[in-house]
Parts: C-alpha cells; structure tokens; sequence
C-alpha cells in the first residue's frame, strides 16, 4: 500500500488526479467517503510564535461539520504541520501549528484542501 500522498503531480488544477484518486483509494479503502470539494487556495500566514498555531479560513462550497479535510501544501516548512477543520458551513479553517522552539513565518504558497463527506 502507498500511503504517502502523491505530493510531486500539480497542484494548479483542482481536479482530482490519478495520482490522488488511487492514494485516497488506497488509504480510505473500505471507508464510506466520497470526496466533497477538491479545492486550491494560495494562503499566507504570518510569523507563527513557538510552539504555537495560526489560522486562516477559506470559504467553500458545500462545506459541513463532520467532514473530514486533507491539507497538502506545495512546498514543505520544516516544523509546520499543516491541518484543517470544518469550522462554519461552507467555511474551512487551515491551521499551521509550529512545533519548534522558534518563530516561523511560512511564506506564501498554494495549498490543496480536498473535503472527504460521508
């Protein structure tokens, strides 16, 4: 099994790729998810303090509590986790939750938010 996401294919098109169809297959195998939205937005958080989170929101469509939300960001920060949560209808928050010692200020890029729904 391939449990690693295909972070090298594009991120430009918000279409859901084969790379990605066959990962999500792979790992929600047997699951009851359907994938709601396949969304890309260009974010850009400011300086986040140690051991610390920022969050921006990104609207969209179709959004609910409950569903389930996969962040992929273009480039990788070295001590940024970068998670999501439904946290309005039709309104995903993406935190970026800095656990090193000191701040960082990850620059601005595109990120790939895909929504799972059962």
């Amino acid at each position: 099994m391939n449990n690693r996401p295909p972070l090298v294919e594009s991120l430009a098109a918000p279409v859901l790729t084969p790379g990605w169809a066959n990962w999500f297959t792979q790992v929600f195998a047997g699951l009851p998810w359907n994938v709601g939205s396949n969304t890309v937005a260009t974010l850009d958080f400011a300086s986040i303090a140690a051991q610390s989170q920022a969050g921006l929101a990104v609207t969209i469509a179709r959004a609910r509590a409950g569903d389930a939300v996969q962040i992929t960001p273009t480039v990788d920060v070295p001590g940024v986790v970068f998670t999501g949560v439904v946290t309005a209808p039709n309104t995903v928050t993406v935190y970026a939750k800095n656990f090193t010692a000191g701040a960082i200020d990850p620059a601005a890029q595109v990120y790939r938010i895909i929504l799972l729904q059962k």
